[in-house]
């Protein structure tokens, strides 16, 4: 049983992965289409909304296919897919020499920046587990 655990959270974390995938697939779309008409803080922002949906729904795809056995082993996972996203968006920004002060600036709510939903949707193997145990109870 353990080592089914291990395998299922492995699992989960190389799911991570796909997330990369799509952000970069995400900002390419963005940076070629609505991003050239708009300023760069609503541009940005607007790109959160489909790459959190993207990370809720693969959390929600890999809880099916692979489901995580504990509440314990999906928060762990989530940890590590929002640890990995953070990690991964700085080292994106310091590769193309963005300013720390200006990468810190995306976290900033009040001036109209949603970037930190998408480190929270990161955390999303907790939720996915979350509803496939309610869906579970409900249907048993």
């Amino acid at each position: 049983a353990v080592e089914a655990a291990v395998r299922a959270e492995t699992r989960h974390l190389l799911g991570w992965l796909a997330l990369p995938l799509a952000a970069v697939a995400n900002a390419v779309l963005r940076d070629t289409t609505y991003g050239r008409r708009m300023g760069t803080t609503a541009s940005h922002s607007l790109a959160v909304a489909p790459l959190a949906a993207f990370i809720l729904i693969w959390a929600r795809v890999r809880q099916w296919r692979r489901p995580l056995p504990s509440r314990a082993a999906a928060a762990r996972a989530g940890l590590l897919w929002a640890a990995l996203t953070l990690a991964f968006e700085s080292g994106m920004g310091a590769a193309r020499k963005v300013p720390a002060r200006e990468m810190l600036a995306e976290y900033d709510v009040r001036r109209g920046h949603l970037w930190p939903l998408v480190p929270l949707a990161a955390a999303a193997p907790l939720l996915a587990w979350r509803r496939s145990r309610s869906g579970t109870r409900a249907a048993g």
